[in-house]
């Protein structure tokens, strides 16, 4: 049977032969489910969820299809799955952190933070110019002094690359107080 039928069968209500062709399509929605961590009866809610979906469309005439008719019911199944694990994820975090103790909280939103305060930081230091960044990167990365820097960087004195990076370190500061002044809170400043 082939697309076109199966979907002349949905719209006519003639479920049973229809819904048959698309059940030879669950073991493979099984398999990827499974594969992504979900049971079998995960699969068997999807798989059903995602059938309601396609037959009510079918029925609407608001299915419009650009593959086979097994690829978009794979999709719609892989998005769901998708979507349960955001739900579950996210049902998993609250009650983890209601459950902590004052000084795990305490500690959890310190490390917050400190995580804040790194991203902000790789922000401003991936706003610098390219001369900037690699002269930082030099010295505090690599650990490389400044006479160093100096020859790998074409500078004519190990006085002149203390310069540039004294002014590169500036620049940062001043670009890290802008975007602490635009946001009261800097994470929002974040990717």
């Amino acid at each position: 049977m082939d697309d076109q039928q199966i979907l002349q069968l949905l719209k006519e209500n003639t479920n049973d032969k229809a819904l048959a062709a698309l059940y030879r399509h669950f073991p493979m929605v099984r398999k990827m489910i499974r594969n992504y961590g979900g049971t079998p009866e995960d699969a068997a809610d999807i798989f059903q969820e995602a059938l309601i979906i396609v037959c009510t469309q079918a029925r609407n005439n608001t299915l419009q299809l650009t593959a086979r008719l097994s690829t978009y019911l794979y999709s719609v199944c892989k998005y769901l799955w998708k979507d349960e694990v955001k739900k579950r994820q996210r049902q998993m975090a609250e009650p983890l952190e209601e459950d902590l103790t004052p000084a795990q909280t305490a500690s959890l939103d310190a490390l917050r933070e400190a995580d804040q305060r790194v991203r902000l930081a790789e922000k401003v230091i991936s706003e610098l110019g390219d001369r900037c960044r690699e002269l930082l990167m030099l010295f505090y990365e690599q650990g490389l002094k400044l006479r160093d820097i100096a020859l790998r960087m074409g500078y004519s004195a190990e006085h002149t690359a203390k310069n540039q990076k004294y002014k590169c370190i500036e620049a940062a500061k001043m670009r890290l107080k802008e975007l602490q002044q635009l946001s009261p809170n800097p994470t929002n400043l974040l990717p």
